[in-house]
């Protein structure tokens, strides 16, 4: 009688390279710490290999809820699980071959440990991750309407928000829900709170670069009742970098901004919480020529945020937000900060 397989036992923050053969089942199990936040990820697939998360199930039987679920996923996309470890001090996942297309697939597979961030309402935090890993993030916040987004990135990063719960087990509600966005493009979600903390995790799970950069944000929601036009080209309204500012904009308007004190590099102008459709325009002078976005995100039909990054020569930048006729004027959340 041949004694059954035990499951491969990981170490958290150890990634093996390990192959799966057609209609293979590779089992895995890791010490962790119940309570905890982890990641569990499979990448450099070289078949459609996929991850199944069992959670305290040794049996591999029946299937956990992932917070964060990136897995079954069809071809050779990355695929990842975020989630509570169970109680017990143990946790088990496997690799299923049922869908490769050869006799076998290699793959790199990881559990990492994930540690939330505390941040401050209104203070943009820049940051990056690699594809094995994941932003978790926890704001104190009173009573009233959020806006959370990230901006400014350089490849595909997605944001799922959590509002009250710590445990980041159910999603909010966003409206409007702007997340899990293709590529570059920045996201948000604006969703309301009875107080206490606001929870949201950042995934590069479908990014093809090494490290992905971006800059995470809470604050309230812009809300102005009867928006109106600000600045003009020859006084526009002066914004300093890093500070988060609520704008506005009239029924077809435009609003003229000049960001001023910058160092010259590169930098993301963006806006977010959209209360309507609004476009982004920035400038490489003053109002006259549009500038060059090395990530452009701009013009988007709709509720979407929008950012521009590009390189700044001098100390000063110049950009506009017009109002569609549609629209009764709107009100954002403004964003000027450097890009790596």
């Amino acid at each position: 009688m041949v004694a059954p397989l035990l499951p491969t036992v990981m170490t958290v923050g150890v990634p093996i390279i390990d192959t799966v053969v057609l209609n293979g089942f590779n089992e895995y199990t890791a010490s962790v710490t119940p309570g905890k936040l982890y990641k569990i990820s499979i990448t450099g697939l070289t078949d459609d290999a996929d991850l199944e998360m069992f959670g305290s199930d040794s049996t591999f039987t029946t299937l956990a809820t992932c917070s964060v679920d990136n897995t079954a996923i069809a071809g050779l996309s990355s695929e990842d699980c975020i989630l509570a470890a169970p109680p017990g001090g143990a946790i088990f996942f496997a690799v299923d071959g049922t869908f490769l297309t050869t006799s076998a697939g290699t793959y790199t597979i990881d559990i990492e440990l994930l540690t939330v961030i505390n941040t401050t309402l209104s203070i943009p935090l820049p940051d990056s991750k690699t594809q094995m890993r994941a932003g978790v993030y926890s704001v104190d916040v009173p009573s009233g309407a959020y806006t959370v987004s990230i901006t400014g990135l350089d490849d595909d990063a997605d944001l799922y928000v959590f509002g009250n719960d710590s445990t980041f087990t159910t999603k909010a509600t966003c409206f409007p829900d702007n997340t899990f966005i293709e590529g570059t493009a920045p996201e948000d979600c604006t969703l309301k709170l009875n107080g206490g903390t606001l929870n949201f995790i950042v995934d590069d799970n479908f990014s093809m670069a090494t490290t992905v950069h971006y800059t995470a944000l809470a604050t309230p929601a812009p809300a102005i009742p009867d928006p109106t036009n600000e600045g003009t080209k020859s006084v526009p309204i002066v914004l300093s970098s890093e500070t988060p500012t609520m704008g506005q904009v009239g029924f077809g308007g435009t609003s003229y901004y000049e960001a001023t004190n910058l160092i010259p590099g590169r930098y993301t102008i963006s806006i977010t919480g959209l209360t309507a459709d609004v476009d982004l325009f920035v400038y490489s002078d003053n109002f006259t020529t549009l500038a060059n976005c090395l990530i452009d995100n701009t013009t988007f039909v709709g509720l979407f945020p929008e950012d521009c990054t590009l390189q700044v020569s001098g100390t000063t930048l110049f950009f506009t937000v017009s109002a569609e006729t549609l629209s009764d004027g709107a009100a954002y959340i403004i964003l000027v900060e450097p890009a790596p």
